[in-house]
């Protein structure tokens, strides 16, 4: 662990989503400067519980703009890149705009901290890229997206590891499907929305049951970025990671059984065909030896949070557009 952190900015790009505002927060805790990245195109309150925090500075910028994106990663200790956008259907509704984010965008922010010698490089791709495959995939194991969402992160991360050198160290966490309460709530993730049509419907549509998922709680997902921006640099440089735990490899069909057994007055319906082929099931063990990562959260505590926070009131209209990122059209 860095001795003292008070001299190390850490850009977050993307630092005011579902993720990023979670490690924001984190990040501030362990005593990193942070300048936080974001277009906030779901509104900007994701992170007004952290804005009295000195250590925090932000800026409304799109990373399509170089000139916004330079201005800020120059003199960077580290940069985290989770700026995208997220997940099939988002991806699919704009091809142009994906492809312009996700894959252009995303190389040129990467090849301008390797000009301005950013040392640390940590990019969120996703297991998602690993598509429809039987067996346990590991980090050296082939990919098989079948989402132009997983292609462009399998085709990126490729191209960000080749341009790594000794001023330039980029490292690829490729994430387990999350879950959990954030700033940033979102209720399009496979556990937070069965939760959510739990608390409103009093039951839940399964489709589909063998396919394997793995999950994380998004509190562990950005403790792995934390952690593996404090690891010894010699580490973590051009490497992958898997994050996740094994335990947490989930069959569909287990999952909505798991929601029944937390929310036992719940009824669980199950439509054999699936609209999501994706079927994956994912081995944690490298990111656990390297780092000594370990999850800490369960789907159960997901589950819990998550319903308690509805039943609270906590959310204005859960079902509406600032907690999904597939923009509706009018």
């Amino acid at each position: 662990m860095n001795m003292d952190l008070r001299d190390q900015r850490i850009v977050v790009v993307g630092g005011g989503g579902y993720l990023g505002s979670v490690m924001t927060g984190q990040l501030l805790e362990q005593g990193y400067q942070v300048h936080v990245f974001d277009t906030f195109r779901f509104g900007g309150d994701s992170l007004s519980h952290l804005e009295d925090n000195p250590a925090l500075q932000v800026t409304q910028g799109d990373i399509r703009n170089i000139d916004q994106v330079t201005n800020c990663i120059q003199g960077a200790s580290a940069v985290v890149l989770l700026a995208s956008l997220v997940g099939e259907p988002a991806c699919d509704q704009d091809p142009k705009e994906t492809v312009d984010i996700n894959y252009v965008a995303t190389k040129a922010l990467a090849e301008a901290c390797r000009y301005y010698e950013v040392p640390r490089f940590v990019f969120a791709s996703t297991d998602s890229a690993y598509g429809i495959q039987e067996g346990i995939m590991h980090e050296d194991s082939p990919m098989n997206p079948i989402s132009l969402y997983a292609q462009l992160k399998m085709q990126v991360e490729k191209e960000i590891l080749e341009l790594g050198t000794s001023t330039f160290n980029p490292t690829i966490l490729r994430m387990a499907t999350i879950y959990g309460m954030s700033p940033r709530m979102r209720f399009d993730l496979i556990i937070n929305i069965l939760t959510l049509h739990s608390f409103i419907n009093g039951k839940i549509t399964i489709f589909g049951g063998e396919q394997w998922r793995p999950l994380v709680h998004v509190a562990d997902a950005a403790r792995a970025y934390v952690m593996c921006l404090q690891a010894p640099i010699e580490i973590v440089a051009g490497e992958v990671f898997n994050v996740g735990s094994n335990e947490q490899n989930y069959q569909i069909g287990q999952i909505g059984n798991l929601v029944a057994e937390v929310l036992p007055d719940i009824a669980v319906e199950t439509v054999p065909q699936t609209p999501d082929l994706r079927d994956y099931h994912v081995c944690f063990d490298k990111i656990s030896n390297t780092l000594g990562y370990q999850v800490s959260h369960s789907v159960a505590d997901g589950i819990h949070e998550i319903y308690a926070a509805l039943k609270a009131g906590m959310f204005d209209d859960p079902t509406g557009q600032k907690y999904n990122n597939v923009i509706r059209q009018e």
